[in-house]
């Protein structure tokens, strides 16, 4: 990029902002209107348009010499370059650093029209293979937080509609997250025990918003959702890293998303979203009170006034019930997940 990107700290609440402006330059392909089939000829995620996007840095590979998964820096970076200036203070106290880090995209298939909602479960394992790969090749590079999200539909924010999703390394911990890890830690020292298996144990027990049980992961809506259809999928063990997955792991976290994604994409008519994998910071995977977790935000809703103003997500569907639509999609999705399943 032209012009280098900027981290800025707001004083009043210590949250980091990025200033990016060479984001504006994102080609866009998508279009509010679900039926519309975009031209491949010009996509650069597509067979043939390797050369348009920066060298990999991870490749799956067919057995016809093709690929399956490709993952590539990103052209229109939020971060990247290496460590090098630290934190600056300007004359008016305000605190900023180059927007230095890491942001990669993986290009989680060929085939331009396809989505994790639709295909089999290998190619869903095949993109959480990469995932895991480039999360254990950036924590080796010492970041402090490694980001993975998928962003699909243009109201979640995504620029090209062949299905992709993002890594981002940022050499700092937002605050957000911090405070997170607080309330688990100080849950772990009044209790000695983990707030998030704690959580789903009660969820588990309780029934009603769970959506999907298997052996090493639990799919459900949280209690208090902060959209409707907001769907987790956790561990049931102690697994404070994604980066620390098993291959078994991957296996069965493959059927369980497939499935999900499946359901909503039923109950939903292909809904936006986003998902993003919650992992423990760099330097915490050792914690004892933190398990690392996947989020599925649908975009069913805008945030307004008094949401912006107070904080206060405003949900206008009761766990318990999207819960059971979800159930009773997935229902039938399991189902046509395990027989196109390899």
């Amino acid at each position: 990029m032209s012009i280098r990107n900027e981290l800025r700290q707001d004083r009043i609440t210590k949250t980091w902002v990025v200033i990016a402006p060479g984001r504006g330059e994102r080609p866009h392909d998508t279009n509010d209107e679900p039926d519309v089939t975009h031209n491949t000829s010009h996509c650069p995620f597509c067979p043939g348009h390797e050369a348009e996007t920066p060298a990999e840095v991870f490749r799956l590979n067919d057995s016809n010499g093709g690929w399956r998964v490709r993952v590539v820096p990103n052209k229109f970076e939020v971060l990247g370059g290496d460590r090098g200036e630290s934190r600056t203070v300007s004359p008016q106290g305000f605190v900023s650093m180059p927007g230095v880090g890491r942001h990669e995209v993986v290009i989680e298939m060929p085939e331009h029209g396809a989505d994790l909602a639709t295909v089999d479960v290998q190619a869903v394992r095949d993109v959480l293979t990469a995932y895991r790969t480039r999360f254990r090749a950036l924590r080796d590079e010492n970041w402090a937080l490694i980001v993975i999200f998928r962003n699909h539909g243009s109201a979640a924010g995504t620029s090209l509609s062949h299905p992709h999703s993002q890594i981002v390394a940022t050499p700092v911990v937002p605050i957000q997250i911090r405070h997170r890890f607080d309330i688990a830690r100080q849950y772990f020292d009044d209790t000695g025990a983990c707030l998030y298996l704690d959580v789903l144990e009660r969820e588990i027990a309780g029934g009603r918003r769970i959506i999907l049980e298997q052996a090493q992961y639990v799919a459900f809506q949280p209690f208090a959702s902060a959209v409707p259809f907001e769907t987790w999928i956790m561990p049931r063990v102690h697994r404070t890293s994604f980066g620390d997955a098993s291959d078994q792991e991957l296996v069965d976290l493959a059927l369980v998303l497939r499935t999900v994604l499946g359901g909503l994409r039923r109950a939903l008519a292909d809904p936006s979203y986003n998902y993003v994998i919650e992992s423990a910071p760099i330097g915490d995977e050792d914690r004892q009170y933190f398990v690392w977790h996947l989020r599925i935000l649908p975009r069913l809703t805008t945030p307004a006034g008094f949401e912006l103003g107070s904080g206060i997500r405003v949900n206008p569907s009761r766990p318990e019930e999207t819960a059971e639509i979800l159930r009773r999609a997935i229902d039938s999705e399991a189902e046509v997940a395990r027989k196109i399943s390899v």
